[in-house]
């Protein structure tokens, strides 16, 4: 733990909260007025983010904890740290309107110790203790939940004494009760700010002094270790899709590259992101898409998006700030709304909703009046292939993906869109060569198309 807190003795240049808005072609990141607000958030603030308009913010200096929220798109931010005293925060999770937790670093400057996750249920005016971890080492790396179910909750934390094993807990009810286990599968620190929730089922996080990733695919029955192939000793970016079946990390070192994996984390490969950009990363996968977003510490517009499950990537435009230490986002009708957090005791924030997160064709901006399944290209293929459809009316989509028996493989996509012309990038490496078929389900129209793999 102490080795993952010297590995972010970084320079943090600005504080910084980031909202997400939308444009026809890159989204842009811009400024929020009421950031200027909030004080007092140090050099590591994370947050956590419930809608268009709630957002959760937690930090501290000097072992005086922080949290703000807001509630009207960051407009304003209002303190709502209370009676809390104690260590700094280096985690949080906004379970809904009024129910948030957080988790500490132990002791001040997140030396570790006694660590503790605290629950409010009325806004932030009270807050309780809900876990801790014993022992003088702990830490909690992070608090996430599941994209369709907030109230599943799983936390991660360093182990309570030096070199024993993590500690990883579940709540299925909001963090009032806890399921609580240990695990040594990649060693016995967690990385800050890498935790993810795809489902009850899948969740993990990176790991410090390591370049790997620890998993589960079975709700913790068992975790797996990913040993990346970039160089470094911190991962704190790590996200995967609803199925694992595709996954991408970076280390602290390894920007403007990443790894990415379509064999469960057994094997990597390695995929640039473009652009000026390094440091300390962190990923977020939009869940049924193939959208990822990824921040790094410092570099020119030190934000980069994916709608290809990370194959490519593309520069989005922000302010001059810079420091991300923290993102967030929810898919919510279609739209992505996301706020990033940086530090350096400044706090900074900046407003923006992507609309452009769910695989738009950008050759292809006309507004359809039908429902058009195209067919493949190229086809045969191997193993990446491109699928073109077209929505003339918003609402529900899928688009799956079944072998020659008629068994399902891959779900593509599974969201609510907006009206639009798609194009969707398919990674079929991890299947075996044969006939497969992709059908396209929306409202009354649902349509069938074969393709071929050959290897």
């Amino acid at each position: 733990m102490r080795g993952r807190i010297a590995m972010k003795q970084f320079i943090l240049l600005a504080a910084a909260i980031v909202f997400a808005f939308s444009s026809n072609g890159y989204s842009q990141w811009t400024y929020c007025d009421g950031s200027l607000q909030m004080s007092g958030l140090g050099s590591y603030p994370y947050i956590s983010v419930l809608n268009q308009n709630t957002a959760w913010v937690c930090g501290g200096t000097g072992g005086v904890p922080k949290i703000y929220r807001t509630t009207n798109g960051g407009v304003n931010f209002t303190d709502v740290t209370g009676s809390l005293t104690g260590p700094e925060f280096y985690s949080i999770w906004v379970v809904d309107a009024n129910t948030c937790l957080v988790g500490d670093g132990g002791a001040v400057g997140g030396t570790g110790g006694n660590a503790k996750i605290w629950r409010t249920t009325d806004g932030g005016t009270s807050w309780n203790t809900v876990l801790t971890t014993g022992g003088t080492a702990g830490f909690w790396n992070g608090i996430a939940g599941s994209p369709t179910n907030r109230s599943f909750v799983y936390a991660q934390s360093d182990a309570g004494t030096t070199n024993g094993p993590q500690i990883v807990a579940t709540s299925t009810n909001g963090g009032a009760n806890w399921t609580t286990a240990t695990t040594t599968v990649g060693g016995s620190t967690g990385a800050a700010g890498s935790i993810f929730v795809c489902s009850n089922q899948v969740y993990g996080h990176g790991i410090s002094n390591f370049n790997r990733v620890c998993f589960t695919t079975n709700g913790g029955s068992s975790f797996v270790q990913g040993q990346l192939t970039a160089a470094g000793n911190f991962t704190s970016g790590f996200a995967m899709n609803s199925d694992a079946s595709v996954i991408v990390a970076a280390t602290s070192t390894s920007l403007p590259s990443i790894n990415r994996s379509t064999t469960y984390g057994s094997t990597w490969t390695t995929q640039g992101v473009t652009g000026t950009i390094s440091g300390v990363c962190i990923m977020k996968w939009i869940p049924g898409t193939n959208v990822i977003y990824l921040t790094g510490l410092t570099g020119t517009n030190a934000i980069r998006k994916s709608i290809d499950g990370g194959l490519t990537w593309s520069t989005m435009t922000i302010s001059t700030l810079t420091g991300w230490t923290g993102m967030d986002l929810v898919f919510q009708g279609g739209i992505v709304y996301g706020y990033a957090v940086a530090g350096a005791n400044t706090s900074n924030a900046i407003k923006l909703i992507d609309n452009t997160n769910t695989g738009l064709d950008p050759g292809n901006l006309s507004i359809p009046n039908e429902y058009v399944l195209q067919q493949n290209f190229p086809n045969p293929f191997n193993p990446s292939t491109t699928i073109k459809y077209s929505v003339p009316t918003a609402g529900l989509v899928t688009l799956k993906i079944y072998n020659s028996l008629g068994a399902e493989v891959k779900t593509v996509v599974n969201s609510h869109l907006a009206v639009g012309n798609y194009i969707e990038t398919l990674d079929m490496s991890s299947l075996s060569s044969g006939t497969y078929f992709y059908t396209l389900t929306a409202g009354y129209f649902k349509e069938t198309k074969k393709m071929m793999l050959i290897k």
